[in-house]
């Protein structure tokens, strides 16, 4: 460890902290562009001028390892004169398009500029265009405009040193140089939109997000992705009801910065819903109805069921249900009504991986199609596997009087109409659904159920991490989340209080379910906002506070001597 003084500030320091890190530790944010903690350092912006005691030239922050005993000057006049040239030199050919830019709101330079920039400019000549290289989409996400491109390189180190795929570049040279793609190739790799998040500026922008919605008016809630096992960490960006993007949120333990384009583009999905009420069909004629009518109706068909044996229903739960839901549902038909049939079936592959340097291989993979599947065999569901209720029901030896289904989209043959009648052969079908597909129109009983983003809890991922995903998105009047239906269900058989909340079932549940003991619903390592454990993971403040108070956040930017925000 190293003993590092900034602007009268001492902390210690690993020996492997470059300055620019010692500076954030103490609480100084030095303005920076082309550092990135997980990027190869090129000191090529060259904003992160501080002095150094006994050093004769200023020096870019990030390239200088630190020493034990070193004095840093990062607000001395000679620090900031630096960085207000080096601004200026940025400012005099990038255009001046921010009412127009999708990026305004969440500009580093922007904010650089505000707190480490001249108020008035000297420039004279016309700015630099690059006609054909604007407004250009270099891939199935990304557009570019390389007049808002100040070489940094972010874009190009993520190509090469994170995916692996290289296909960013420099072309040209001297004062037409410009970042593009190789010739004949698109920027198509399975983590392209991560190119737009590192990118300072407007430069790269997903084509997804792109003039949707202005940044500010955006609402966050911190979630987890549920594409896959690995329970990215992101943040669900959010307005009216409407989701408008995912963003990766940092935990060095899972997804570090990153997302994969499969999860990140998945938001739409959480828009809308097909059904906002119960459906009930019988003899061959559909009508809505109201929530206790349908529950009274699952009710009477599982009690009918029962009286026959509890082998006469069949329970599929979900890996995307949050452990308090399939905690809520074991302990319905296996604790209360003794139903041993409960089962869950995930989908295997297609693999997706995120490059983590902190797991063996420095790549977490995840095989499963869903986030929880750890979470339900804790609570008490088992794994549908060879010789299982759901494989005899779809083989035809075994045809329960009642198959309660809790997802709609549970496997992805729910396409296949042969799937679809193997599971119709139950006399009745109770489904919970969202979207409308050919399992929720052979459902005997329709259940409307909230999105992710509707509703909390938490999931438990490939590496058995406990996370915590939280509400968005109020559902539509009406539409309930799945936790709400098994309490409403509960009550029925007087075991479950409908005003129980997630964190009440995550209360009751811990004590019991592996992998729970001794954690708490508030607690950093479960909510996703662990403290720092080294100036690396200090990096990333900026952004885990401007989910909780934008405002605050870039008005302490502007006000800091000096200071610069972190996309």
């Amino acid at each position: 460890m190293a003993k590092v003084t900034v602007d009268g500030r001492t902390v210690e320091v690993p020996d492997s902290t470059n300055v620019l890190e010692a500076c954030r530790a103490a609480g100084v944010d030095v303005p920076h562009f082309c550092y990135h903690p997980r990027l190869s350092i090129v000191g090529q912006c060259r904003m992160c001028m501080v002095e150094i005691e006994g050093v004769p030239k200023i020096q870019a922050s990030c390239t200088v390892p630190v020493r034990d005993g070193m004095v840093v000057l990062a607000s001395s006049e000679k620090a900031l004169a630096a960085r207000n040239a080096t601004m200026e030199f940025l400012l005099l050919n990038h255009p001046l398009d921010c009412p127009i830019c999708d990026q305004a709101g969440e500009c580093k330079l922007q904010d650089n500029a505000v707190s480490a920039g001249l108020p008035v400019s000297r420039t004279l000549e016309p700015r630099r265009q690059y006609p054909g290289y604007d407004r250009t989409s270099i891939g199935p996400h990304i557009i570019a405009d390389m007049t808002r491109c100040i070489h940094c390189t972010r874009c190009i180190r993520f190509c090469r040193e994170i995916s692996g795929t290289g296909e960013l570049t420099f072309i040209e040279r001297s004062g037409h140089t410009i970042v593009w793609t190789h010739e004949g190739k698109e920027l198509d790799n399975a983590w392209s939109g991560c190119t737009a998040d590192v990118c300072p500026v407007g430069a790269l922008t997903t084509k997804e997000f792109r003039f949707r919605k202005r940044v500010w008016w955006l609402d966050k809630a911190r979630s987890i992705c549920d594409g896959c096992e690995i329970g990215c960490n992101i943040s669900v960006e959010h307005r009216d009801r409407t989701v408008y993007r995912f963003l990766p949120r940092v935990n060095l333990a899972v997804n570090d910065f990153w997302m994969c384009d499969y999860g990140r583009f998945r938001s739409e999905e959480l828009n809308g819903n097909d059904y906002l009420r119960p459906v009930l069909r019988a003899g061959g004629k559909t009508r809505e109805t109201h929530w206790g009518e349908a529950l009274n109706g699952v009710k009477a068909a599982v009690d009918a069921a029962v009286v026959k044996g509890p082998a006469s229903v069949l329970v599929l739960g979900s890996a995307r249900l949050s452990t308090e839901e399939s905690w809520l549902l074991a302990q319905l038909f296996k604790g209360t009504l003794g139903v041993d049939q409960v089962e869950f079936h995930a989908d295997l592959g297609p693999e997706r991986k995120i490059r983590n340097p902190a797991v063996p291989g420095g790549w977490l993979i995840g095989r499963e199609a869903a986030p929880n599947s750890r979470g339900a065999e804790a609570a008490g569901v088992a794994r549908a596997g060879k010789g299982s209720a759901l494989a005899r029901l779809l083989d035809g030896s075994y045809t329960p009087e009642v198959l309660y289904i809790t997802d709609a989209d549970f496997s992805s043959r729910i396409s296949d109409a042969e799937f679809v009648k193997a599971l119709r052969r139950a006399k009745t079908l109770v489904v919970h659904g969202r979207r409308e597909n050919a399992l929720t129109q052979a459902a005997d009983i329709l259940l409307p159920v909230a999105s992710l983003a509707g509703k909390e809890g938490t999931f438990v991922n490939v590496l058995g991490l406990v996370q915590r995903f939280q509400l968005a998105i109020v559902p539509p009047p009406i539409v309930r989340t799945d936790l709400e239906v098994f309490l409403h269900l509960g009550k029925r058989w007087g075991v479950f209080d409908p005003q129980w909340t997630a964190k009440d079932v995550f209360e009751r549940m811990r004590g019991t379910v592996p992998g729970y003991a001794g954690l708490e619903w508030d607690s950093p390592a479960v909510v996703g906002t662990e403290p720092p454990v080294s100036p690396v993971s200090s990096y990333d403040a900026l952004l885990e506070r401007r989910l909780d108070n934008p405002a605050e956040v870039l008005a302490e930017a502007a006000s800091a001597k000096p200071a610069g925000g972190e996309k």
